[in-house]
């Protein structure tokens, strides 16, 4: 019986749910196409490109899910609140709080059925395109294929039916619960306390997430940085809780600015504020979520790059780079072979072997750091190809149980110069090591330092890594080393030899093939982000076409009623623009401080100037626009719509 009920709500009432509509075919898109591959990339091979594809699937479904989980609860929230009267009205003729609840559920379930084919189409169609795309860029074998089945398909909408369901759970408890008259009360004047429970669930998620942003700005360790990114998800989950707090706080602040500013229309825009804050809430949160993410998905790897560019331009001393593949190495020794063959070249000052490797680094105090990126050093003195920005004197040469530390690193694990350590390296053997001394430019180079003697019996000769030689030429000799190492390719094919603006030109490539991930990610979750904002605005517009409709028939003119409006969604947009910049500099100050010791991140003014004047845009737009369609019906017809 429910359940046909809630069949003929949804179907007689398309306008009041067309924006849960609307985002749950978005957000069944999205999961789908994080589903398919997925799939796609457990089914696939190594060789195929399948641990590739899995794990950009599962960062990229995880942020899908959550945006998801955003708009359709503020989609289906906003449905329930403006259903508040008719609900109010079932109350009034006998039906039970336990039948409101079942029927906003069958409700909730009734759009999810609705939206699962468009859903699921669009989605197949999205996993084809990112797929295309990610294969275009290099970043994926052509042999990778969508191989995938119904699995897929059903637990993508599995899974956005879940999330209706705890979205609509709250509306629709909180309709239940009140008496038949008080509903009826409460569908004129919506309730203006935030709840006690959803008050403090908020405080202590922001107080959750600015203490992470804290302990991860004082770790200062260049690891931290993926960390803080997901606290942007934890600070916006706090935005969603205190989103009536803060949409009253912005109403009082800006509706007073309005009223002396614009003293008629600024008086309709103040108090409309003050009685819909939860309204300019709802239309806050999305907006909030399309900046802050954008800005943290963007400037975040647009952060560690600028910072690796500037450490590596910096750290590189040596004229010439050559980079030698691990099984051209005889006996896994460097200094036996290319390393040797380098410096035996006319002109050649200084020639240094580094290959790479990992290590568990286990401080005195028992402190333990898994997978330290480490490289093992042969030759010469390092610190004449490369200036690692030593500390207390200067790095000296290592001896044979001799290593050196990033200072980040070193912070970690509590220890100093002097200081024991021991290494658990590749095969699991521990070495007892001293600490030598500490650098800070480790970005894209390694957090330990140890001598090539020490580690070479210790390395996986299975799969070794490639050995890159440093090479410093003597004053004036320049061009006499590089004749030499062209003829030493000439007789070693696979040795790749670079001079300083080479490598630099292949960092940069790096990057930009590292960024297509992001780019399409940012690009994906953009787009249905703004869908959200588009659609939130719509619905808190179109259902004020009775409050249009009864300022028109006491004299407003409709150009003061879409002034009114413009004033208020300029509201909503600044409210937005200062919630998401504030939560996005949270998490930006506290990523800078881990990757460079500094709060002062790097954030390129043109991109920050589109982020926040596209999204403003975006919102106003939209606002604007609907606001004069709604208006666009006579004020008789509108309240025959609205009763």
């Amino acid at each position: 019986m429910l359940l046909r009920l809630a069949w003929w709500t949804v179907r007689f009432r398309k306008v009041s749910f067309a924006g849960s509509y609307v985002a749950m075919v978005c957000a069944q898109a999205l999961v789908t196409a994080c589903a398919v591959l997925l799939e796609s990339g457990s089914r696939a091979g190594a060789g195929d490109g399948g641990p590739d594809v899995v794990s950009f699937a599962v960062p990229f479904g995880f942020i899908c899910l959550f945006v998801a989980a955003f708009a359709v609860a503020g989609t289906f929230s906003l449905s329930v609140r403006q259903r508040l009267r008719e609900i109010a009205l079932l109350r009034a003729i006998a039906a039970t709080p336990g039948q409101i609840r079942r029927l906003v559920a069958y409700e909730a379930l009734v759009v999810t059925v609705a939206a699962a084919p468009p859903g699921c189409g669009l989605g197949v169609l999205l996993a084809l395109a990112m797929r295309a795309q990610l294969t275009s860029q290099g970043m994926l074998p052509g042999s990778f294929s969508l191989d995938f089945g119904p699995v897929s398909l059903l637990s993508a909408v599995g899974v956005c039916w879940a999330t209706a369901e705890a979205a609509v759970w709250a509306g629709g408890r909180r309709a239940a619960r009140v008496q038949a008259i008080e509903a009826l009360g409460e569908a004129v004047v919506p309730r203006r306390r935030l709840g006690v429970v959803r008050a403090a669930v908020g405080l202590a998620v922001l107080g959750g997430g600015l203490w992470g942003l804290t302990a991860i700005a004082d770790s200062r360790g260049s690891d931290q940085t993926n960390t803080a990114t997901s606290m942007v998800m934890v600070l916006l989950v706090a935005v969603a809780l205190l989103g009536p707090w803060i949409g009253r706080l912005a109403g009082a602040v800006c509706g007073l600015l309005c009223r002396v500013l614009f003293p008629t229309v600024g008086l309709l825009v103040r108090a409309n504020l003050r009685t819909g804050h939860h309204r300019l809430a709802a239309a806050v949160t999305p907006l909030a979520l399309t900046v802050a993410f954008a800005a943290v998905a963007l400037f975040v790897p647009e952060m560690k790059w600028h910072e690796l560019q500037r450490q590596d331009q910096g750290r590189l001393v040596a004229d010439h780079l050559v980079r030698v593949p691990g099984k051209e190495v005889p006996s896994g020794i460097a200094e036996n072979g290319p390393v040797a063959d380098v410096a035996r070249l006319p002109g050649t000052g200084t020639a240094v072997g580094v290959t790479g490797t990992f290590v568990d680094v286990i401080a005195g105090s028992g402190t333990r750091h898994p997978g330290a990126v480490t490289q093992a050093v042969s030759g010469g003195r390092l610190d004449r190809v490369l200036d690692l920005g030593a500390q207390d004197g200067g790095l000296p040469e290592l001896g044979a149980h001799d290593v050196a530390l990033s200072t980040g690193l070193a912070h970690q694990v509590g220890v100093q110069v002097g200081d024991g350590l021991q290494l658990e390296m590749e095969d699991d053997s521990v070495q007892q090591v001293r600490v030598v001394g500490l650098y800070t430019r480790s970005r894209g180079f390694g957090d330990v330092l140890v001598p090539e003697r020490l580690a070479a019996p210790h390395l996986d000769r299975e799969w070794p890594d490639d050995v890159m030689v440093y090479v410093r030429s003597l004053p004036g000799e320049d061009g006499m080393v590089a004749h030499g190492l062209a003829a030493l390719r000439t007789e070693h094919p696979g040795w790749q030899v670079q001079d300083r603006a080479e490598r630099r030109a292949e960092a940069r490539e790096a990057q930009n093939r590292s960024m297509t991930a992001t780019y399409l990610l940012l690009g994906v979750v953009t787009l249905f982000t703004s869908i959200s904002v588009v659609n939130t605005l719509v619905m808190t517009t179109m259902e004020r076409s009775r409050e249009f409709a009864l300022l028109r028939l006491v004299g407003a003119t409709r150009r003061q009623v879409v002034r009114m409006m413009r004033l208020e969604h300029l509201v909503t947009v600044a409210a937005a623009l200062a919630v998401g910049a504030a939560v996005a500099a949270a998490v930006l100050v506290a990523a800078a401080k881990a990757l460079t010791g500094s709060a002062d991140p790097y954030l390129p003014a043109s991109t920050t100037f589109l982020i926040l004047a596209g999204a403003g845009a975006l919102a106003l737009a939209t606002g604007v626009t609907v606001t004069r369609i709604a208006l666009r019906q006579r004020p008789e017809d509108a309240l025959r719509g609205a009763e």
